[in-house]
């Protein structure tokens, strides 16, 4: 048996480091061309104060956006739009009159909070009868109803800005744009702000870091199948896709006619194999690549890169030694194998982790060792 520490040195020898061949930032999604109104008149005021800019923000209540666009990565909090949306001092109150007179004025003039406000109590519950019988209901029973609906309220306006933009413009809801002009002056600076950029120029070129877990994620994933690809082998996820196949049956030939598959040399990614679950929490398992063996899907992999150490490492380690046994014992048809990668594995917990699980699998691969043994498979 060859000895574990030049299996290490072999497998460090040949660990990649992170490329950058990936996109790592979006766009913002703002319609700049539609918005040309509000962003003129934005820059045209040399100062703000709260009354201007309560006035401006009903009058152009898509200016939301631009604030949201210039002082936000993403979008505000679920904790800033609540501020915004509601009296937060009323509602943290011990006065549950005032409270419960204020659920009643949001019922009655904001429809969208209403029907999510009623759901939360009953989804077949009609507003008039609701009305005529509310004296029935304990009014802290109400008042808790009311504060739980604003939760469900924010995280539908923060995907739905077309909701908010209605009770903006409501006069019932002025209050709204009070509190909203003054976090923007007093919180956010927007003087200072608008003085410093241009608007236009800065949310055209804005760009937003996309995930980046996701991203390490992907990059093995990537030079695996470009690896398998450069060897002759045929991505089918596009015809799984087109019939709707999740999971695999331990034959593709019960799933797919054998004269669309005209080639041998096959593989797959993100899929269920049929029967094969994790052990811990018995659920379906999906693995990040699969290979066939004569239309048999036979080597499952799971596929990772690790740049830091972290928590992860542990939970997937766990996972992976007690699907690799599993797998061993239930489906001996099967060959499971981890491809992990990074510099994590150069650190010194890194190789003491590597030669530890030299004693739960046969062989562990890295992006290079792949491409060595491609063949293999």
């Amino acid at each position: 048996m060859a000895d574990p520490k030049d299996i290490y040195i072999d497998f460090a020898s040949k660990i990649s480091f992170f490329e950058f061949i990936q996109d790592e930032f979006r766009h913002t999604n703002i319609l700049l061309d539609e918005m040309r109104e509000e962003i003129s008149l934005l820059e045209s005021k040399e100062e703000w104060n709260i009354n201007d800019l309560s006035d401006y923000v009903k009058t152009y209540p898509r200016s939301f956006i631009i604030f949201q666009e210039v002082f936000q990565l993403m979008r505000f909090t679920n904790a800033q739009l609540i501020h915004f949306v509601f009296d937060v001092v009323k509602l943290n109150s011990l006065n549950i009159n005032g409270i419960y007179e204020y659920m009643i004025l949001n019922l009655k003039y904001d429809l969208d909070f209403r029907k999510i406000y009623l759901m939360t109590i009953n989804r077949t519950l009609k507003y008039d009868d609701f009305m005529a019988n509310i004296r029935q209901y304990d009014k802290r029973y109400l008042v808790a109803t009311f504060k739980r609906a604003i939760s469900k309220y924010i995280d539908k306006i923060a995907n739905n800005f077309s909701i908010l933009e209605k009770r903006i413009v409501k006069s019932e809801f002025d209050d709204f744009s009070i509190r909203f002009s003054n976090y923007l002056l007093s919180n956010l600076n927007l003087n200072e702000v608008l003085d410093s950029i241009n608007i236009k120029t800065y949310l055209k070129n804005k760009r937003i870091p996309l995930d980046v877990k996701g991203l390490h994620g992907n990059y093995p994933k990537i030079k695996i199948i470009k690896t398998l690809e450069s060897n002759g082998y045929k991505n089918i996820d596009c015809l799984l896709n087109e019939k709707g196949i999740h999971t695999l049956k331990h034959d593709l030939y019960q799933q797919i006619d054998s004269c669309v598959l005209n080639n041998d040399k096959i593989f797959c990614t993100e899929r269920y194999i049929e029967n094969i679950i994790k052990p811990r929490d018995n659920k379906p398992k999906k693995f990040d690549l699969v290979i066939f063996s004569n239309h048999k899907p036979k080597y499952l992999f799971e596929i990772n890169f690790y740049s830091t150490s972290g928590t992860k490492i542990g939970i997937n380690q766990n996972e992976y030694i007690d699907l690799n046994e599993y797998i061993k014992k239930n489906f001996p048809n099967f060959k499971f194998y981890w491809i992990t990668d990074g510099n994590y594995w150069l650190t010194t917990d890194g190789k003491a982790r590597f030669l530890n699980l030299l004693n739960h699998f046969d062989k562990i691969f890295n992006i290079n060792i792949f491409k060595e043994q491609v063949n293999y498979f």
